[in-house]
């Protein structure tokens, strides 16, 4: 039976995802769910993340794309290496709605996330979050409500708008057209829109955000302006992310189950990429549900009964009916408020609660829930997740409690449910306390290891440095691996080839077709990958791509910022470096990188037990052809040898030098004695036939190959120029491999040139 082929999916934004080193908040959580599903399903994921330039006052926007335009950065993440793409809305490029509907012309399965650019769409039900948010207000007393919209071409933008002018009219409010300003979705435009709604004279005394980071500005806005809330101005804001809960007062918002809904768009996709056509919606709506806090003037009371959950009957259901319900009421609490790291644990913790509190009750020995609410707490506390969500998961249980208990006259059996209630909130908030300090002191940790990552890396002076370096200290920041990917010209498109250096020292570069990334071997086969591409630039240069574990988002855009100025670093004084290193005449190697780079070639070379040769070249009776010409035609001829020799050392690995005066050597790693041998030829051949000196000149040289347990630096040299000896000796203009016997013959080189 054969293997089903492991599927690749492919995360593409119409805009970029780090603005500067922060990653876009509200993407985040989104691909955080479709790392999970992706996960689960055991299928390669790959999330093509785009970096701002950051540089002031910057206002375009820099997607990573499958293709090369506009201000995007050419990422390999497409049609050519993936099943399908995931494609985050809104499309800010021009180029980018054509190139997809393009796609979806030939059939490739696509899946948009938000509206506006195309179908099939997982999307919020925008609309209702609008009418939560201004029903609620209205609620508060609020008519004359303004509005911070997001972006103009923006889908979910044009939705909410829409949604805000429909229920305007629908429960007459004000409509004064001051009362809107675009925001462009983030906290510097919500800033802006709200300073030009104050100054425009405008009254309103409520604020509905487009999203949260909107209203994260003009929270600042109001605040400069000498305005409180919610007693002056009423907020509400849109997504429910963590900005919305830690402003001062905490932002009442539309709950958008960002976790969820990323993993439910990978569940589509996959099911359209495996089925067809047809085989999902063209629209799949994502319910909200208001989440008031203190931003829109509720007070902690209200908060406890706006909160308290519906139970069934518990007499009408059936005892056990009515605990699996109550269950499964809590896990889904849990879902749409959190995104636990393991979703499979949910249910069973949260069957574990209901049984176990009322085993208490029915008893009377609180013990029963005691214990089992700690195991559920250790449980939460391994997986990393937040205790203090399941805050929501015990409101239910309560509410389960007073309806279990309506008809029940015991009020002792009351009284141990509110003891055991009240001891699960006061566990959990300790809970949450330990995670909050645990998340301070990895924070510390993970300051500390970035800080020392990038002292390494701009302290790094050479590409193998850099290397090491990654490979040291991006586990110590959660990064478990990247690999750093160098454009190189393939025909005429510049980017069309990419170079991978591997983490094994001294293995060669994987070098491959840039749309064909991962190359073979890259990864194993036998798990499925998850990685985050993003694109390495130094200001205008587009350099090539890192492709990073996806486990730890969020520093990848530092580490990528970092390690681009560090290859720049090292490049520059690989320039300064080359420049004492070369030979001003002939622009060749200078004897000083001669003996840097051969004890190196001896080092490795001893390592693996492999074979270095050596040439050394020497100019047959150069004296009187200076003597003859003069010492610039002499100089002239020193260039051409140097270029001969370049010329008929030609192997990628071969590196030639000047040994002084007119002597040169060749370095050939890996090469026995005959391979040299043809290599010494066919130097000679070409100076010996090359017609632009001013006379015949021709040369002699030595070769000497050693294996890694014979050989030493000074042993190389030595042998190959005893060679050389004997080729002079010989009668000149020939190449004479060292044998044994030439080791005790005389040695006067100096007499014979």
């Amino acid at each position: 039976m054969t293997a089903q082929r492991r599927y690749t999916i492919g995360v593409l934004m119409g805009f970029h995802m780090y603005d500067g080193s922060t990653p876009n908040t509200f993407v985040l959580p989104f691909l955080q769910g479709i790392q999970k599903a992706a996960r689960d399903q055991g299928v390669n994921l790959m999330l093509s993340c785009g970096v701002s330039r950051g540089i002031a006052m910057d206002t375009l926007t820099y997607p990573a794309w499958p293709e090369q335009f506009s201000t995007a950065y050419f990422i390999p993440v497409g049609p050519y290496n993936t099943d399908g793409l995931l494609l985050f809305n809104p499309m800010q490029l021009p180029e980018e709605i054509p190139y997809i509907q393009n796609l979806q012309e030939k059939g490739f399965p696509v899946l948009f996330i938000g509206g506006g650019s195309g179908t099939p769409m997982i999307l919020v039900d925008n609309e209702e979050g609008i009418h939560q948010a201004l029903g609620h207000l209205v609620g508060h007393g609020h008519k004359e409500i303004a509005f911070i919209a997001g972006v103009t071409n923006d889908g979910d933008s044009q939705l909410r708008v829409k949604a805000y002018r429909e229920t305007v009219g629908a429960l007459g409010l004000s409509d004064d057209p001051r009362l809107m300003e675009f925001g462009e979705h983030n906290d510097v435009g919500g800033y802006a829109a709200m300073k030009r709604i104050l100054q425009s004279g405008v009254k309103f005394t409520a604020v509905a955000c487009s999203n949260d980071q909107s209203a994260v500005g003009a929270l600042r806005a109001v605040r400069e302006a000498g305005l409180r809330v919610p007693w002056d101005v009423a907020f509400t804001g849109f997504d429910d992310n963590l900005a919305a809960l830690a402003q001062v007062p905490p932002l009442t918002s539309v709950h958008y189950p960002l976790f969820e809904s990323g993993y439910r768009a990978l569940l589509l996709l996959r099911k359209r990429i495996e089925f067809g056509p047809g085989s999902i919606p063209e629209m799949t709506r994502v319910n909200t549900s208001l989440v008031p806090r203190q931003s829109c003037g509720c007070l902690p009371e209200m908060l406890n009964s706006m909160t308290n959950p519906t139970v069934a009957d518990a007499d009408q259901a059936g005892p056990q009916h009515f605990k699996e319900e109550l269950s499964r009421t809590m896990m889904e609490s849990l879902l749409t408020d959190a995104a636990p790291s393991n979703l499979h644990d949910v249910r069973p913790l949260c069957d574990r609660l209901v049984e176990s509190f009322f085993l208490s009750l029915q008893d009377g020995d609180l013990s029963h829930f005691q214990i089992g609410l700690i195991e559920v707490l250790q449980r939460i506390e391994m997986m990393e997740d937040d205790a203090h969500a399941w805050q929501a998961a015990i409101s239910i249980l309560r509410a389960g409690a007073q309806t279990f208990l309506s008809n029940e006259g015991d009020i002792r059996r009351r009284e141990h449910a509110e003891d055991l209630l009240h001891q699960a909130r006061t566990l959990l908030s300790e809970s949450a306390r330990r995670r909050y300090v645990r998340m301070q002191l990895q924070e510390t940790q993970a300051e500390e290891a970035m800080g020392r990552l990038t002292a390494r890396l701009l302290s790094s002076l050479d590409e193998e440095q850099i290397y090491s370096t990654l490979e040291d200290h991006l586990p110590r920041i959660g990064i478990r691996f990247g690999h750093v990917a160098f454009f190189e010209p393939l025909g005429d498109d510049p980017t069309g080839g990419s170079r991978v250096r591997i983490f094994q020292k001294d293995a060669p570069p994987l070098q491959f077709a840039s749309r064909q990334f991962p190359p073979p071997g890259l990864y194993p086969e036998d798990e499925p990958f998850n990685l985050a591409l993003l694109p390495l630039f130094f200001q205008e240069e587009k350099m090539g791509y890192v492709a990073f574990d996806g486990g730890n988002l969020v520093p990848l855009a530092t580490v990528v910022r970092q390690l681009a100025s560090a290859v720049k670093n090292a490049e520059l004084y690989n320039k300064v470096l080359e420049l004492s290193l070369t030979d001003g005449l002939t622009g060749v190697y200078n004897r000083r990188y001669f003996e840097l780079l051969l004890q190196k070639e001896v080092e490795r070379t001893q390592r693996y037990n492999r074979q270095l040769a050596t040439i050394m070249i020497d100019i047959d009776h150069f004296k009187e052809y200076n003597d003859s010409f003069g010492h610039p035609a002499g100089d002239e001829a020193l260039r051409r040898v140097a270029e001969d020799i370049q010329s008929g050392a030609r192997r990628g690995l071969d590196v030639a030098t000047r040994y002084g005066g007119e002597e040169f050597a060749v370095i050939l790693p890996e090469t026995a004695p005959d391979g040299a041998w043809i290599v010494a030829e066919n130097i000679r051949k070409k100076i010996d036939s090359d017609s632009r000196f001013l006379r015949k000149v021709s040369v002699s040289l030595g070769v000497a190959s050693l294996t890694g347990d014979q050989l030493s630096h000074t042993l190389l040299v030595e042998q190959a120029d005893r060679a050389l000896y004997q080729a002079k000796s010989q009668g000149r203009n020939r190449t004479v491999i060292f044998e044994e016997w030439m080791q005790e013959s005389a040695h006067n080189k100096n007499a014979s040139r």
